[in-house]
């Protein structure tokens, strides 16, 4: 009996087959294509390579590759530089608040004095290194100018320490003085007597940058104007306004009281500062 020949691998690929369609009803046939495998595999593979390169070419040239890792347009990477400078300077300003902030609960403390806070402390440095300026020799324009400039600011409404000063200050409380402003003493404000919860008004438009309970003087809240101007109101009962609101002249920040344990009575205790330095709130303000 003779052996049945196996069919080589060209034979099984060039082997074409038939897809039929038959009528259930009639068994008529019909076909639907014919091929070999070989083609079928061909077939295949183009349709896949397609499949591919349409897929690589739709996420390339569209904004759908921003959802794919690793990819980027030009407005994300202009942003993220932009992000970045920005981040980097609200960090700087963070630790010059958070030094300054640092400065102002070590002085109602007591740790440190006037005269250490009137200094460079605060400051941020940006590097060790010390620069020296160069002292400019002013030309006889400038000091035309400067002459003035000078005769002309003799007419301002206030001078404080040389530096001119005209913002019109809002009365924080209308009180009785119980204790007045003396340097030698360190008491660096006035006292007014007020009854308890009375409201505490802003002198000027400005932003809290200190608004807390301390166990000297209780409830303290410390506003920054503009012209390197401070206000800072001690003992009161309780505060409305938070560190990084914004406030305006005359509105109220918190009520009177007394609390605190260098409190001697229901009064507000209040200090006008000046780039650093106390001054007689007396001079400014009309009680």
């Amino acid at each position: 009996m003779a052996k049945k020949k196996k069919n080589t691998l060209f034979e099984k690929l060039s082997t074409r087959f038939h897809i039929l369609l038959v009528n259930e009803k009639t068994l008529e046939k019909k076909k639907l294509f014919s091929s070999s495998t070989s083609n079928l595999l061909a077939s295949m593979l183009f349709i896949f390579v397609l499949l591919i390169a349409t897929s690589f070419l739709l996420i390339y040239f569209t904004p759908l590759k921003e959802y794919f890792r690793g990819y980027s347009t030009v407005e994300l990477r202009e942003s993220s530089i932009e992000n970045s400078l920005k981040l980097d300077s609200l960090e700087k300003l963070y630790i010059t608040q958070t030094r300054y902030l640092n400065s102002i609960k070590d002085l109602l403390a007591g740790n440190i004095s006037y005269e250490d806070i009137s200094q460079d402390s605060i400051r941020l440095q940006s590097n060790d290194n010390n620069i020296e300026l160069e002292l400019i020799k002013p030309n006889a324009e400038d000091s035309l100018l400067r002459a003035l400039v000078e005769e002309e600011d003799k007419y301002n409404a206030f001078d404080i320490s040389g530096e001119r000063f005209t913002t019109v200050l809002f009365p924080p409380v209308n009180g009785t003085l119980s204790d007045r402003f003396n340097l030698e003493n360190k008491h660096y404000g006035v006292d007014i007597a007020m009854p308890e919860n009375s409201p505490v008004h802003s002198i000027s438009e400005g932003i809290v940058v200190f608004s807390e309970w301390t166990t000297e003087t209780g409830y303290v809240i410390i506003v920054e104007h503009l012209n390197g101007l401070t206000s800072i109101y001690k003992h009161n009962a309780s505060i409305i306004k938070f560190q990084g609101e914004t406030v305006e002249t005359g509105e109220i920040i918190g009520f009177t009281g007394n609390t605190g344990e260098l409190t001697t009575g229901p009064h507000l205790h209040f200090e006008l500062w000046f780039q650093g330095e106390p001054v007689d709130p007396e001079s400014y303000i009309e009680f």
